[in-house]
């Protein structure tokens, strides 16, 4: 039980440190922190917003944009449950908007 403990710790500290270092625009960090873990923290029976939202962020900041935008779907599954998620929500989905806009703009470029 205590070894189940100290893996439930590492991970939860894990994760704190991928959410301090996307607010800390250190997406990198953010995304080689988060990713592994993904499968673990968010499920389609147990869903985590949240993480989510972060990973998606983590992802974008990289430009790792073909992981942003399979992340980016899965959020969309899923309403939020409060005004923080939301927020979260929200953020993440005016960042595909900019993606969108900008992929856009260079394919009319191209022409």
């Amino acid at each position: 039980m205590d070894t189940n403990n100290k893996g439930i710790k590492k991970m939860a500290e894990r994760v704190l440190e991928g959410y301090d270092a996307v607010h800390n625009k250190n997406f990198g960090r953010g995304k080689q922190l988060l990713e592994p873990i993904a499968p673990l923290i968010h499920q389609e029976e147990r869903p985590n917003l949240t993480f989510l939202c972060y990973l998606a962020m983590a992802q974008i900041g990289s430009q790792d944009i073909e992981q942003f935008l399979t992340t980016f779907e899965e959020i969309q599954k899923y309403d939020p449950k409060n005004s923080k998620e939301k927020a979260l929500k929200d953020r993440v989905e005016e960042m595909f908007t900019e993606v969108v806009n900008t992929l856009g703009e260079a394919g009319s470029k191209d022409e």
